[in-house]
């Protein structure tokens, strides 16, 4: 008797052991494609996916919505005779951003021409002049490397402040192995007068090269 009860639960004892080992490798804790971005030399291409948690706020700031959004690099575009790789909203089917390392930093293609995203080197105080979203904005670097806990570990990011005029209307927090890990958004929608709030927040929860 005893021996049967000691048999079933080694039995047990292995497949639970089994299991884990399978469920490492499907999470990718095992697979070199899922390796976290750093400290592997590891870059976004063809194919790469990320994973965010996507916030959008009310007025008063309050949480209006909330879902899991996953961007995909779906294809490499030629574009003003260079390649850039068209990431996707997998949901919808549209084009988020069109983007490309360089280097000096992470460019994206937006209104017809090549616009530097995150400087990269850069230092704390540098200011450079591009065209994000539909306007143009005068970035300002505000940290460099500064290791923050995120959704893929504690990682090197660079952080970002966007201006439309004197109004800082995007927050950016990059790295050069993830490209865009957090990013925080502010849109004018008052329907009397003129008010600015925080509208959206992209936190990356996992990456997928």
């Amino acid at each position: 008797m005893y021996k049967k009860e000691y048999s079933l639960l080694f039995l047990l004892v292995l497949s639970g052991i089994l299991f884990l080992s399978c469920q490492k490798e499907i999470d990718g804790s095992l697979a070199p494609g899922f390796t976290p971005p750093t400290p592997t030399n590891l870059k976004p291409r063809l194919g790469t996916t990320w994973t965010y948690r996507y916030y959008i706020y009310h007025q008063d700031g309050s949480l209006y919505q909330s879902k899991i959004m996953t961007l995909k690099a779906k294809s490499e575009d030629t574009l003003a005779g260079e390649k850039w790789l068209n990431v996707v909203d997998v949901d919808k089917d549209t084009t988020v951003w069109l983007l490309q390392s360089k280097t000096d930093g992470l460019y994206q293609y937006t209104n017809n021409t090549s616009s530097l995203f995150c400087k990269d080197p850069a230092s704390a105080g540098d200011v450079y002049n591009t065209y994000n979203d539909g306007f143009p904005e005068t970035f300002y670097v505000r940290t460099m490397n500064d290791t923050l806990a995120t959704g893929i570990g504690n990682i090197p990011l660079n952080y970002y402040e966007g201006y439309r005029s004197s109004l800082r209307v995007d927050l950016i927090w990059y790295n050069k192995n993830a490209w865009i890990v957090w990013k925080t958004q502010y849109r004018n929608r008052a329907q009397v007068g003129f008010f600015w709030y925080k509208h959206s927040t992209l936190f990356l929860d996992q990456i997928v090269y």
